[in-house]
């Protein structure tokens, strides 16, 4: 570990309040909440630094208190492919601890982002000690490997209009009100990383989606308004047209694609 890496204590930090927040944590008796405080550290991370790297020593299971972390892989001509996001909450590296083996991919900080590491032989006694830890773990495996079957898929489409759709439907969620929203949006940057496009690609491609009213930008957030036309642009089944409006002849309108 650098420098900068300190040791969580109570007090400014809050270390209890923090891991009660954990996905992984919530259903635990506070004394296991207390023990894992005294062996966790806490180090800040900057913007578009790494995290772990893919292939390094699994030393330590992470956990994200705050900010926002992106899983990444390296294509084959050396460019970042995207994977997945980590949110607060989250934790990551709970392959290595279970079987031994190096990091399965990198991971590098999109914003600033405080990490939490617990030493391997705390979260072995976390993982096998405390069931409600090992449906955690369990629940958390299964959803990985339907992303990872959900990506690959993606992967195969061929036009990459549809790949940028794939990585926005896979974000969306149902917000308080009831709406379908995609929270958070990531920067172009970063789709353009997931769908393996260009960035100029991925504004074309939600410009599309908003002439077309298949959803409409709220600041930091989309606001899907026809799910199931993302859904088909998603899949390669229907293809936005877009008609001239300086020829008076209408908006944006979604057409399924002949089979």
């Amino acid at each position: 570990m650098s420098t900068e890496e300190e040791r969580i204590s109570d007090g400014p930090l809050k270390a209890i309040d923090l891991l009660k927040q954990q996905k992984l944590l919530r259903n635990v008796a506070n004394e296991v909440i207390e023990e894992t405080s005294r062996h966790i550290r806490y180090r800040r991370f900057s913007k578009r630094e790494f995290v772990v790297h893919k292939g390094d020593a699994g030393s330590s299971l992470l956990m994200l208190m705050s900010g926002r972390l992106q899983v990444i892989a390296l294509s084959e001509d050396g460019r970042e492919v995207g994977l997945d996001f980590v949110e607060p909450g989250d934790y990551f590296g709970e392959l290595s601890i279970i079987d031994g083996g190096p990091r399965s991919a990198s991971i590098i900080a999109i914003t600033e982002s405080v990490v939490g590491f617990l030493p391997k032989h705390q979260a072995q006694t976390l993982f096998y000690r405390n069931p409600a830890v090992v449906e955690a773990l369990l629940q958390r495996l299964c959803r990985t490997i339907r992303q990872a079957s959900n990506y690959r898929s993606m992967l195969g489409l061929t036009r990459a209009y549809a790949r940028v759709y794939s990585v926005l439907e896979a974000s969306m969620k149902t917000s308080a009100g009831g709406l379908l929203t995609i929270e958070n949006l990531p920067n172009q940057q970063a789709i353009a990383i997931m769908a393996n496009v260009s960035r100029e690609t991925v504004s074309r491609a939600i410009r599309s989606l908003i002439d077309g009213e298949v959803i409409e930008r709220d600041y930091r957030r989309l606001i899907v308004r026809n799910a199931e036309m993302l859904a088909k642009l998603a899949r390669g089944e229907a293809e936005l047209q877009l008609r001239a409006k300086a020829m008076g002849e209408g908006a944006t309108v979604g057409q399924a694609r002949p089979s």
